[in-house]
């Protein structure tokens, strides 16, 4: 194997701190199971959330899944984490300022 080639980065784990829920609660804006508040990076930065975007599961192998997160924080930078059902564990996909999401 050629030691050159470059192996692809691992997701950078983050401690999220999240609400979650067995039902939908509108009087205490909670509309979501698991509704990220806020996310502590490695970097020892601190997003806090102003709105979930976009939110879907997928299924990843036998009886595990991911569930995919897109969010603004309160400083309009725009992040995709995955909350991972085998590793039991947050992970950042993707982070952006200004992104339009539909």
């Amino acid at each position: 194997m050629n030691k050159s080639a470059k192996q692809p980065d691992e997701p950078e784990p983050l401690i999220v701190i999240t609400t979650v829920a067995s039902f939908a609660d509108n009087k205490r804006q909670i509309n979501r199971r698991l509704q990220p508040i806020k996310i502590l990076r490695r970097n020892g930065k601190v997003h806090r959330v102003k709105q979930i975007r976009k939110c879907h599961e997928e299924p990843v192998g036998h009886g595990h899944k991911q569930i995919h997160i897109t969010l603004q924080t309160k400083k309009d930078l725009y992040m995709d984490i995955v909350f991972d059902t085998r590793k039991v564990g947050w992970f950042l996909v993707y982070e952006g300022a200004g992104m339009t999401i539909e």
